[in-house]
């Protein structure tokens, strides 16, 4: 195939995270097809995000233009995801008046639910679905609210670092950016699945990111984003249960969680390995009643479908023996998606492809607007 190059972009994607901050040097094409140039992850400096604001802008700062250094990048073009626990976001279902500007609507709408300062805050909504219901003509809409400081404090980190600020956007829209294309199976998983699970519906599907301070679910039906809530546990919770109950550092303990994973221990084994188990699965078992809550409210207040399969991403879906259990709790496929998994994302040669399941929001947000 030959490119052109003037119809590629080079843009620099970071995604800060509560734990690392992952740096993505990209090549994107007209047709939105993704060349990873090369990439960097670090680990976020502790104390320096708080509810998602950044609160110490040179600490990180410092973090990122280190890795930029590292990478030889002088690409200016820059585009950032900020973290997910202080982003509101709401669906409403509100009646469609004749002559009424639908954004005074909206924001009436919000004002009336939402107990937030509309002034201090940088409010965006999109239309998923216009219908009559009742003889009255609605209209779906999915709101998000982010504090206007916020997005500054991220604004902030990109001038610092001479980079051209092109957006700041939220992991819900850049996951939903980057499942908006072909998802890629074996074809014998493919097989054995659509066999198992033909009666749910393929057009509605999950993507949770397991992260380090908080579990994000995602909802969309017909690649449109429909649902998103943060649940704040993550994978450092199940650290942290570790070593409550072993009496030991954190640190050991995440060792001991990445070696037995979430996988029941055999018979006449060592309490210790029990104990992790056990930790272990409080933790999940929570955050598992919280994404059933999730996609029973979708059902049943969002006008939505059942969910039909699951797609896990982030740090913390690498867990041993935690897709099989995602599996047999909520009967329907859980996948687990790297970038090379995805349609048209390529991957410069000798990158290290394992560390790629932390890049999805990172490379999610260099597509489209």
């Amino acid at each position: 195939m030959v490119t052109i190059p003037f119809l590629k972009t080079n843009l620099i994607s970071i995604d800060i995270g509560f734990r690392n901050i992952k740096i993505v040097e990209v090549e994107v094409g007209r047709n939105n097809e993704i060349f990873i140039k090369n990439f960097g992850i670090v680990a976020t400096p502790k104390g320096c995000i708080k509810n998602g604001a950044i609160k110490d802008v040179k600490k990180v700062t410092n973090e990122i233009r280190k890795v930029m250094g590292e990478l030889n990048t002088r690409t200016k073009k820059a585009k950032i995801v900020m973290s997910g626990t202080n982003i509101i976001s709401r669906i409403f279902v509100i009646d469609k008046i004749p002559g009424e500007d639908l954004n005074h609507i909206v924001r009436t709408t919000i004002s009336q639910s939402m107990p937030i300062d509309l002034d201090a805050h940088q409010i965006d909504f999109k239309i998923l679905k216009e219908f009559r219901e009742d003889g009255i003509n609605k209209v779906k809409v999915f709101v998000t609210a982010v504090l206007k400081s916020i997005i500054q404090s991220y604004i902030d980190i990109l001038v610092d670092l001479g980079l051209k600020p092109l957006s700041v956007d939220i992991p819900a829209n850049s996951t939903a950016k980057f499942f908006n294309r072909e998802i890629l199976v074996s074809e014998s998983e493919t097989w054995f699945k659509k066999k198992r699970y033909s009666k749910l519906s393929q057009n509605t599907f999950a993507v949770i990111d397991f992260g380090s301070e908080t579990t994000i679910v995602n909802i969309l039906r017909d690649k449109v984003l429909e649902f998103n809530k943060v649940i704040l546990r993550g994978s450092s919770n199940l650290d942290e249960a570790i070593a409550a109950n072993l009496q030991i550092e954190v640190d050991e303990a995440e060792r001991l969680k990445k070696i037995q994973g979430f996988v029941l221990p055999d018979i006449n084994v060592g309490d210790r390995q029990e104990i992790v188990y056990k930790s272990i699965k409080a933790v999940i078992d929570d955050i598992v009643r919280q994404i059933f809550q999730c996609f029973e409210f979708y059902e049943k207040r969002c006008y939505g479908e059942k969910v039909g399969k699951i797609y896990v991403i982030g740090g913390g879906s690498l867990l041993k023996g935690l897709r099989e259990y995602l599996e047999e709790i909520f009967q329907v496929p859980v996948y687990p998606v790297g970038l090379l998994s995805i349609d048209g994302i390529q991957l410069n040669k000798g990158l290290d492809g394992d560390r790629l399941n932390f890049l999805i929001n990172s490379v999610g947000i260099s597509l489209g607007n």
